[in-house]
């Protein structure tokens, strides 16, 4: 009886498209540390939430931020800085201030990226007129714009589109449907398709 070719599994896939398939994505905490700072602390290493740097006396903004786990939720421990005034005379007469903060939120799926729910912000203790409105405001501007691409992500870590290499990696799929918080990473629920050309 002749010997029949033996193709591996993994050669056979280089040539058929990968059908879609559920997986799980796990993203430790320092790796959304870093997708934060890539994709949301932009300017300078800072996220402004109100005003802009060249506003000396009207500007809000958190920078070094780290993320991880509390009681099923997704924190992010950043540094605030902040001032509300006018330039008198070339000084910032009004409000202000800079402290660390805690911000405790429900991660969600939305249009595809990954936003935050149920905003709350722990200032440690540290209590003020100034500090009470800032708490709101973070909140409700966070709910609103923070968001992290992470099919973007995605595409960069699994596609190879180099007419250099022998074989075309394409994810032609990808779509974030839930996700949760664990001790140690925060778990995507993925559909996925990549094909190999």
């Amino acid at each position: 009886m002749p010997a029949r070719p033996f193709l591996p599994a993994a050669a056979l896939a280089l040539f058929l498209p990968a059908a879609a398939a559920a997986a799980e994505v796990r993203l430790a905490y320092p790796v959304i540390g870093r997708l934060m700072a890539e994709q949301v602390f932009t300017q300078e290493g800072r996220k402004y939430v109100a005003g802009a740097r060249e506003k000396r006396c009207d500007f809000a903004y958190l920078e070094t931020p780290a993320a991880g786990e509390w009681n099923g939720q997704l924190i992010v421990k950043a540094r605030f800085s902040g001032r509300k005034g006018l330039d008198v005379l070339g000084r910032c007469v009004g409000l202000g201030d800079a402290f660390d903060l805690t911000v405790a939120a429900t991660p969600l799926v939305k249009r595809g990226k990954l936003v935050l729910s149920e905003v709350h912000i722990d200032t440690g203790g540290k209590d003020s007129f100034y500090i009470r409105r800032v708490r709101k405001a973070l909140a409700e501007s966070l709910e609103k714009e923070f968001s992290l691409d992470i099919a973007a992500r995605a595409r960069e870590l699994l596609e190879d589109l180099s007419p250099a290499t022998h074989y075309r990696r394409e994810l032609t799929t990808f779509e974030l449907r839930q996700v949760k918080v664990t001790k140690e990473s925060i778990v995507l629920d993925v559909d996925f398709a990549l094909t190999v050309r």
